[in-house]
């Protein structure tokens, strides 16, 4: 028996689909690297992803009263779309809405510059060797590595994000 044919309404839904996890994969590597400069940024990643798939496809399989079921057949395979697509857009809105409105914490550490290197479009990277010997990496401006040319150690202050997950705002040399 043959599988039926895609109706032109699941092929247009399922192109828009595909236009949305494109866009937002583009998105991705715009705000990925920000996610450097974010303390326990694997769960802040994680997280973001897993509620928006799971989002994605409840509300799909919801609004479009799909049966979920373990197939990537042509019918089958929008709701897992939607889910990659919805947890792609939650991970870049998370980390840009994180980083955008912070809150000073007034704590701050000081690590051993290890190297600054510009990147691309006036980002640079910071690798600094902290106290307990673990080399990090982390985004910085272009007035902040300015700051930082030819220094020893910086000081990275912490400020709380609004979604609650902390991070590096300000990179300063240390006196």
């Amino acid at each position: 028996m043959s599988e039926p044919a895609e109706r032109p309404d699941e092929k247009v839904l399922t192109s828009l689909l595909l236009a949305a996890v494109i866009l937002a994969a583009i998105g991705l590597m715009r705000e990925g690297p920000q996610y450097d400069n974010v303390l326990e940024s694997w769960r802040f990643f994680n997280s973001a992803f897993f509620i928006g798939a799971l989002v994605g496809f409840l509300g799909w399989t919801q609004t479009f009263r799909i049966v979920p079921t373990l197939s990537l057949k042509p019918a089958d395979r929008q709701p897992w779309i939607a889910a990659f697509a919805l947890g792609l857009i939650f991970t870049v809105g998370g980390s840009w809405l994180n980083r955008h409105y912070t809150t000073p914490t007034g704590h701050s550490i000081v690590a051993e510059i290890d190297s600054l290197k510009e990147v691309k479009d006036e980002r640079w990277q910071l690798s600094v060797k902290h106290s307990d010997g673990v080399y990090q990496r982390y985004q910085l401006t272009k007035d902040a590595a300015e700051a930082l040319q030819k220094k020893t150690s910086v000081r990275m202050e912490i400020s709380r994000g609004a979604l609650g997950f902390e991070l590096f705002t300000r990179f300063e040399p240390n006196p």
